[in-house]
């Protein structure tokens, strides 16, 4: 009752301000066109996406549609379209659920479109401007933490916002991390349309400071003639190990993606990097392992697996793994019907099992499984072990802290995952296109339930048992701020 009273507030509060705003010369879609591809949306989505209704209840989904149905009653151009199903989508609560405009469209708003000319990045929900990309100099900005834009909040800004895109659950943290640099002012405009002018109160300068919006080529080249490019970093590290003392071991884990990971790595397979490393902390007599998976945003399923082998037992690490249907039709009655499928003939066969409900779940132990591993390493931990996590940790990187924290296998330092505690939906992905507006949205078709003990709150991420949230002087440094405190706070007190 109160979710579905809650969403429609939301979506009121959407309508109000979705047909006043000027979103730029964009055509027109006619009003039965985008009643079509509201329905293709919904029956994609409905029929589709197996995570659909893990967070959000179907009636309220309903609900929601039907809101939107009856406030489309004219014309739209396919940014106001776009601002209105956004919402719709974003209650997946599935942050593998995603949305991306026709090519067409993003290509006339990178060059006609005037946007707020700063990058940014939230330290916790603090904004601070990183960069500064328009034409006003009077004062120092970059550094300064924001107070308000046209009178708003950062936390209210984000608070709306964040209605056009989804987060795993109800996580919070991603909402502000996923504006990082020049998103901030994208979501802005997708949200707020184009303004006149940006009053912006800086902390530590008294007065409004007033910001003209700028077309993209004008920011760039305040960007590029005011700071100096990063350079290509041709030694990027995935995988890392160090020994920093005579009982400390780091294991950087950037990536799970088999690919990158072959060509960013010199062992060229994360199983080679985990043996040489676990072979070393144990040559070493190291007593402290700390796992940085901060900057993993996951890759190819297994490999989470296969780093949790080194600190614990093997167990059933999914309850299950379902798809809601092998194959979806799509049809509005007008446009072309669309099919949308989730296997192959081998998966669909032989490693999954068809349900009374007509899903197909995975089975046991055949193919990839249900296990956390396959295989016992050689070279196991049983000492102090610290997980540095973040709101960039997801996916599968998300899956291992979920395991570690389970199992009681860490101790977790920095900002709450990205990725859900109790599973995500993902894998085999498919690309709906909306036939009229051409709005193009990624559905999930594979729901991932872990199997976790009730340790946190429904909806949320793996939450740290220390909290770090890095000063904007470690973030510009691109210092390790959870390591520091990790090595300054903790170990020098035990």
């Amino acid at each position: 009752m109160y979710k579905s009273l809650a969403i429609l507030i939301i979506c009121c509060v959407s309508f109000q301000f979705a047909f006043a705003q000027n979103f730029g010369n964009f055509p027109k879609i006619e009003k039965d066109k985008l009643l079509n591809d509201l329905e293709i949306l919904y029956q994609g989505l409905d029929k589709f996406h197996s995570g659909m209704y893990w967070y959000t209840p179907k009636d309220s989904v309903d609900m929601a549609f039907r809101e939107v149905r009856k406030h489309i009653t004219t014309d739209l151009n396919v940014l106001e379209f776009h601002k209105l199903i956004a919402p719709l989508v974003a209650l997946s609560r599935e942050d593998h659920t995603n949305m991306y405009l026709p090519k067409s469209v993003k290509d006339k708003i990178n060059t006609e479109i005037k946007f707020l000319p700063l990058t940014f990045v939230f330290l916790g929900t603090e904004l601070y401007c990183n960069k500064n990309g328009s034409n006003f100099q009077d004062y120092v900005l970059e550094g300064k933490q924001i107070e308000t834009i046209n009178g708003e909040t950062p936390t209210r800004i984000v608070n709306n916002i964040g209605e056009l895109f989804a987060s795993d659950g109800y996580i919070k943290t991603v909402k502000y991390s996923d504006l990082e640099g020049f998103n901030f002012s994208k979501h802005y405009f997708y949200y707020y349309g184009q303004v006149n002018q940006f009053e912006i109160k800086f902390k530590g300068i008294e007065e409004l400071v007033i910001i003209k919006p700028l077309e993209i080529e004008a920011i760039n080249q305040y960007l590029n003639s005011r700071y100096q490019r990063p350079k290509k970093n041709k030694d990027k590290k995935v995988l890392e190990y160090h020994i920093l003392n005579n009982s400390i071991a780091y294991l950087g884990i950037h990536s799970f993606n088999n690919d990158i990971i072959k060509k960013n790595s010199k062992e060229k397979t994360l199983s080679a990097f985990l043996k040489n490393s676990f072979k070393s902390i144990a040559e070493n007599n190291i007593k402290t392992v700390i796992v940085d998976v901060s900057k993993n945003s996951g890759g190819s399923e297994g490999n989470e697996g296969l780093v949790y082998s080194y600190f614990g037992d093997n167990y059933q690490k999914y309850k299950k793994v379902r798809t809601k249907t092998q194959k979806a039709i799509l049809d509005n009655g007008t446009d072309k019907p669309i099919t949308l499928k989730a296997f192959g003939f081998f998966e669909r066969n032989f490693t999954n099992k068809k349900m009374k409900d007509g899903s197909l779940e995975r089975k046991e132990s055949f193919g990839k499984g249900l296990m956390a591993y396959k295989k016992e390493p050689d070279y196991k931990f049983s000492g102090k072990t610290y997980v540095i996590i973040s709101p960039v940790t997801y996916s599968g990187g998300s899956e291992f802290s979920n395991m570690m924290y389970t199992n009681d296998l860490a101790t977790f330092v920095g900002q709450e995952t990205g990725g859900g505690y109790l599973g995500n939906t993902s894998g085999y992905g498919k690309a709906l296109v909306l036939p009229n507006s051409k709005i193009v949205i990624k559905i999930p078709a594979l729901q991932f339930v872990m199997n976790v003990a009730p340790k946190l709150p429904i909806g949320r991420g793996v939450i740290p048992h220390y909290e770090v949230i890095p000063t904007f002087e470690q973030y510009r440094n691109n210092e390790n701020a959870s390591l520091k405190y990790i090595l300054e706070e903790l170990e020098t007190k035990r």
